[in-house]
């Protein structure tokens, strides 16, 4: 995010932490409340608390910070299966202890004629799929849809268990 790191400064010099503790906290705004933790007196412990979590909370009010919870990430995670994403920790794949996603699976909403033996698939979580090679048995609206990672950043579908199908996703 753009202004970040001076505001991770911000935070750090506003916690009232020992310099020590200071240098410790610039990672990140988390990192500078838990800095306030390891402040042995109570006054200046707290004061380094209130200080940093006011400092936090405006962070938030200017969109500087954003809190998420997991539930939306997982969520959003599931709506960008498929795109050619940058390897960052909130999209899995990281350090962040969350495994990448694999496969996603629902319900076919839609199919249309994409070309020939092509289809345009979408899904009931608005994920548009377009099959690349022949599909001998064309999917249908209510169709169980399986489409799971492939080899060399490609996916394959299955509908209602039948032959897989290489598609990629169009938006």
């Amino acid at each position: 995010m753009p202004g970040t790191p001076a505001l991770l400064l911000a935070l750090a010099a506003a916690s009232g932490a020992p310099a020590d503790t200071q240098a410790g906290a610039g990672a990140n705004p988390a990192d500078a409340l838990a800095a306030c933790r390891s402040i042995a007196d109570s006054a200046a412990r707290l004061a380094c608390f209130d200080k940093t979590a006011e400092a936090f909370v405006r962070a938030r009010e200017n969109k500087e910070v954003v809190v998420l919870e997991r539930a939306e990430i997982q969520k959003t995670r599931r709506s960008l299966f498929g795109f050619s994403l940058p390897k960052i920790k909130l999209f899995g794949g990281g350090d962040d202890g969350e495994e990448e996603l694999k496969e996603i699976t629902g319900k076919v909403a839609s199919v249309g004629v994409a070309e020939r033996d092509r289809w345009l698939v979408r899904l009931e979580d608005e994920s548009r799929w377009q099959t690349i090679e022949p599909a001998v048995f064309p999917p249908r609206t209510g169709d169980n849809a399986r489409i799971k990672r492939a080899a060399m950043g490609s996916f394959m579908a299955t509908f209602n268990g039948g032959r897989s199908v290489r598609v990629k996703r169009v938006d």
